[in-house]
């Protein structure tokens, strides 16, 4: 399994589905990255290997140690930490300055005050113990991570007919639904613990239409698609293909 984001480059219209306003669940981002894949508009990212799942993992928050996030100017100078380019020129937009850095050193970085707060799905805030640590979160849909899972291509055509058959059986959008279905559950109890405990909770259901982050939200959005266009690659085009797919997934 492998976190698209990860790889700097190597999934470059995949990740224009992490796009702010995209989408709100993981189910709804899963829909969205099959119709894309099933069209052919991401199909090149994955042609070296044996795809055996495209999946969101539901839509990203803001997680600080104390300062609330309720608007942009909020996050002035506040150090944040990153989970792919995406989220990166999102957060740079918004006026903080984002870091990238290993979910397992986190911690560690929050404790020591190397970093104000991250971006990340609610999943793994308790995952990897940092509701011990991070006491404030903004709801906001500004980028979605996404994961596949492959296997060598080489391997899968080198097995025998009934043994392709059973990962065959096994795997494509009828997995990748139920691991996503899993995160939302998984997010959604993540986030009920979080208020349980007293967390201050803000909730920007839908930014792009917020006086206060349409335009950051936008600029950050438009860094990312020149970013892509650099690469020879018409992101504008995804970018509407994307936004179709959203309204025919949302869920």
């Amino acid at each position: 399994m492998q976190v698209q984001g990860y790889t700097a480059g190597r999934f470059p219209l995949t990740q224009v589905v992490e796009l702010p306003g995209i989408s709100n669940t993981a189910q709804q981002q899963t829909c969205i990255l099959y119709k894309l894949y099933d069209d052919g508009v991401i199909a090149d990212e994955y042609s070296d290997t044996h795809l055996l799942s495209l999946m969101g993992t539901g839509q990203g928050a803001l997680h600080t140690v104390e300062t609330p996030i309720r608007t942009p100017s909020d996050m002035k100078g506040m150090r944040i930490r990153q989970p792919s380019a995406v989220a990166s020129h999102v957060i740079e937009a918004l006026g903080a300055a984002p870091i990238g850095m290993p979910i397992g050193e986190v911690y560690t970085s929050l404790q020591r005050g190397v970093m104000d707060g991250m971006a990340a799905t609610w999943q793994p805030i308790q995952a990897f113990r940092l509701d011990e640590l991070l006491s404030t979160h903004t709801n906001i849909p500004f980028y979605n991570s996404t994961l596949v899972i492959s296997m060598n291509k080489d391997k899968y055509e080198s097995l025998p007919d009934d043994l392709k058959k059973v990962i065959d059986d096994n795997s494509g959008i009828v997995l990748s639904e139920r691991i996503a279905k899993i995160f939302d559950e998984s997010n959604d109890a993540a986030m009920a613990a979080a208020r349980a405990n007293g967390d201050t909770m803000i909730d920007i259901p839908d930014p792009l239409n917020d006086p206060n982050w349409r335009g950051p939200l936008l600029e950050g959005t438009q860094r990312y698609l020149d970013e892509v266009a650099q690469k020879g690659l018409d992101g504008e085009a995804v970018y509407e293909q994307v936004k179709a797919a959203s309204a025919a997934c949302k869920i």
